[in-house]
C-alpha cells in the first residue's frame, strides 16, 4: 500500500501527457500539428482524389509515412516521397514536433517544426519549414499558422494561413484556408476553401476535399 501513492504520482503526469488521439488530430487541413498517434496505429489520407498518404506510428511519438500522386500514369513514381515526424515535447496543453520529407526523384528535402498550443479541440498551431533540392544551396522557407475549434465531438472549424519566403519578397500576402472537419470514430472528412489574400476577381475559393481513415 505504501507504494500506491508514489506510483500514482508517477503515472498521473504520463496519463495527462498521453491524452486521447482522434482521427485527424495529426494535422489541420494541410499543415502538420504536434500531435501523434498511439504506437501501432496508422492512417490513410486522400487529398482531392489525386494525392495519397499512408503513415504509421512507429512509437507514440514517431510517425513514418509515404506520399505520392494517384497512379494515373507511370510518372506517378516520380512524386514518391518519404516522411518522418517526431514529437519531442508533449504536455497537457502543448505538443511540439519536427518533421522531414525527402523526394528521391528531385532530391527534394523539407525540414520543419511545429508548435501546437492547447488541447487538440481548441488549439493554435505555429509552424515553419524549409525546402530545398540537395544540390541547391538555396532554401525556400514556408510560414504556417493554424487554428482549430471543435464545435461538437463530430465537427471542427479549421483555419490556416500559409506564405513562402520568395512570395514575401514579392509582397504577396499569402494564402488562407477555411474549412470544416466532420469526424466519426475512424474517419474524418475535411471540406475547405483556399484563396490568396489578394484581389482575385470573381474567384472566391478553390475547393479542398480530404478524407482520412484511421487504422487501429
Amino acid at each position: 500500500m505504501k507504494l500506491i501513492a508514489p506510483l500514482l504520482l508517477f503515472l498521473m503526469p504520463l496519463m495527462l501527457i498521453s491524452g486521447e488521439y482522434r482521427v485527424g488530430d495529426h494535422e489541420l487541413l494541410l499543415m502538420p500539428t504536434g500531435y501523434t498517434m498511439p504506437k501501432g496505429q496508422s492512417y490513410f489520407s486522400d487529398y482531392e482524389l489525386f494525392l495519397l498518404n499512408y503513415t504509421y506510428a512507429v512509437t507514440p511519438r514517431t510517425h513514418a509515412g509515404v506520399f505520392t500522386l494517384f497512379p494515373i500514369t507511370d510518372d506517378f513514381l516520380e512524386t514518391f516521397t518519404v516522411g518522418v515526424k517526431q514529437n519531442y515535447y508533449r504536455a497537457e496543453k502543448a505538443a511540439f514536433a519536427v518533421w522531414a520529407t525527402f523526394t528521391p526523384k528531385i532530391s527534394g528535402l523539407t525540414l520543419g517544426n511545429v508548435f501546437s498550443l492547447g488541447k487538440p479541440s481548441n488549439s493554435l498551431h505555429l509552424g515553419i519549414s524549409a525546402a530545398t533540392e540537395v544540390d541547391d544551396e538555396g532554401w525556400e522557407f514556408i510560414y504556417m499558422v493554424g487554428y482549430r475549434r471543435d464545435v461538437s465531438r463530430k465537427v471542427s472549424l479549421i483555419a490556416e494561413y500559409t506564405n513562402f519566403s520568395s512570395f514575401v519578397e514579392e509582397d504577396f500576402n499569402g494564402m488562407i484556408s477555411l474549412g470544416l472537419r466532420f469526424r466519426s470514430e475512424d474517419i474524418s472528412w475535411e471540406l475547405a476553401g483556399v484563396r490568396p489574400l489578394e484581389s482575385t476577381g470573381d474567384l472566391l475559393f478553390v475547393p479542398l476535399l480530404k478524407a482520412t481513415i484511421l487504422i487501429k
